[in-house]
């Protein structure tokens, strides 16, 4: 007589094994954008670096990753402002004649149209801002490949 083998699946596990694989192998993406990310992100203070994270998160049967900073300006410095941002247009000021900015660390010579103060401040009609620095989205690139990013932009 044959030997007989029983087999009996058990999905809830199989699933659960599934997911928890899913999930660290989504931090260990994380991890490596976010270690891309800093290195490609401008740096002041440090601040805007620091605050880059990632955090998977379980949404039914898929994991998911975020990766990104808190700080307001951080997407600034990722899509660009005036002229370089999204309006394309220079920034002026809204209630005031000039805009006001410290004098930079390294300051060469003035623009037409802004003056220095004597108490380390410039003044300027309109800034032309700055352009983007997409270092979230080159960090994805970097790790992922150019093929398997798409960017949606979060609202």
């Amino acid at each position: 007589m044959p030997a007989r083998t029983h087999v009996v699946v058990h999905r809830e596990r199989m699933e659960q094994g599934l997911t928890q694989a899913a999930v660290r192998r989504m931090d260990t993406i994380g991890r490596q954008v976010v270690n891309h990310a800093r290195s490609n992100c401008p740096v002041d203070s440090g601040q805007l670096r620091s605050s880059i994270t990632h955090h998977v998160t379980v949404v039914g049967r898929s994991a998911r990753l975020r990766v990104g900073s808190p700080l307001e300006r951080a997407r600034y410095i990722h899509e660009g402002t005036g002229i370089y941002g999204p309006k394309k247009t220079p920034i002026v000021p809204v209630s005031a004649k000039a805009l006001k900015f410290p004098t930079p660390k390294f300051f060469g010579p003035l623009r037409p149209g802004a003056s220095r103060s004597p108490g380390g401040f410039v003044f300027a009609k309109s800034v032309k801002g700055i352009p983007p620095n997409p270092f979230l989205t080159d960090a994805l690139k970097t790790v992922l490949g150019t093929t398997n990013v798409t960017v949606r932009p979060v609202t």
